[in-house]
């Protein structure tokens, strides 16, 4: 599959509905990005009005609505700042990185219940964004762009929201000093897991970054020129150790907040609500932990655990190609180092 046409047929599902002359809108408000048109230099929104964002990702919020709900328009990419004045906008409160399958999904779950919070969990704009600049990310701009996106989609539509957060999608690691050169003091959150756990996820599904071709990650330098083409588990180890490594060259330099997957879920109740400055009533802090007993991405679903996982990436290492073996390893070795600077050995 051409990356681009893939990309292209995924965000023309999004672009559905009925057409709505954009000159005929009286304000933007309850109208979100969701792509950017790089050909024309447009920007296309769907209408969400006041829907809370409660989905595990923000396209199954766009997914959720019928097809008559569904209304669509587009504007030039250049009137975006000019649109958005007068939008109140809650500055960001976090963003949230992750490595996939590390509990990134159940952390946004537990936020998206409280009244309090907007909760966009992996908004599509922002990918096409960092796709509309993979190949000239110093254009003059783009963080300004980036910083416009990030305000819009912080609109406030609700008196009791006060608090924002973005969750990225993994293979936006590489862009993290970019980001944070866009907003230089809003708290990053990287979360991340055994290796272990997270090859194993991946082979019950593999997520898109996890399948060769399906998406342009370059920008990660994986270590996969002479893995065949058909060891899917090998590529998955070596996209693996290039997030981690992504992850471990920003610790310091973007200031990250370095989570595992195993302190979740009382971390965000012991710890990061004070960094956000969060407060919840009992009743709210009540719902959000039931929020944790169920699955993350099927949030109607109870969360029965992870299950059996069958030998472990580790175990095999005798049987794996030597450049799996060698990314395997190196998961574990940043996993360990991560570990111990979280730890502040």
């Amino acid at each position: 599959m051409n990356m681009k046409q893939g990309f292209a047929a995924e965000e023309r599902a999004l672009l559905r509905g009925q057409q709505i002359d954009a000159s005929t809108i009286d304000s933007m408000l309850g109208w979100f990005p969701v792509a950017i048109a790089a050909e024309t230099n447009s920007l296309w929104w769907r209408y969400l009005g006041e829907k809370s964002f409660t989905e595990s990702f923000f396209q199954d919020s766009l997914s959720a609505q019928t097809y008559a709900e569904r209304q669509v328009c587009h504007t030039p990419l250049a009137r975006l700042d000019a649109l958005s004045h007068g939008m109140q906008s809650i500055a960001p409160t976090a963003f949230i990185f992750h490595v996939s399958r590390c509990g990134s999904t159940l952390l946004t779950q537990m936020l998206a219940s409280l009244p309090q919070c907007v909760v966009l969990s992996e908004p599509p704009v922002l990918d096409a964004f960092f796709r509309h600049y993979h190949h000239q990310p110093d254009m003059p701009g783009a963080l300004d762009l980036l910083r416009q996106l990030v305000a819009v989609l912080g609109q406030k539509r609700h008196v009791a929201e006060t608090h924002f957060f973005i969750k990225f999608d993994s293979w936006h690691m590489p862009w993290l000093a970019f980001i944070r050169q866009a907003f230089p003091d809003t708290p990053f959150i990287f979360l991340y897991r055994e290796p272990e756990a997270v090859l194993a996820s991946h082979r019950r599904q593999r997520g898109p970054q996890m399948i060769p071709g399906l998406l342009d990650i370059t920008r990660l330098e994986v270590q996969d020129q002479h893995l065949p083409v058909a060891d899917m588990d090998g590529y998955a180890a070596a996209v693996l150790a290039a997030l981690f490594a992504a992850g471990l060259e920003q610790v310091q330099a973007s200031h990250l907040h370095l989570l595992n997957y195993a302190q979740l879920p009382a971390i965000l109740w012991d710890q990061l609500f004070a960094l956000f400055a969060l407060d919840c009533d009992e009743v709210q802090l009540s719902s959000l932990k039931a929020r944790c007993t169920l699955h993350s991405k099927h949030r109607h679903m109870p969360y029965q655990g992870d299950p059996p996982a069958g030998e472990s990436p580790l175990a095999q290492l005798e049987q794996l190609e030597q450049l799996n073996r060698d990314a395997v390893k190196q998961c574990q070795k940043i996993y360990d180092e991560l570990e111990k600077l979280r730890s502040g050995i």
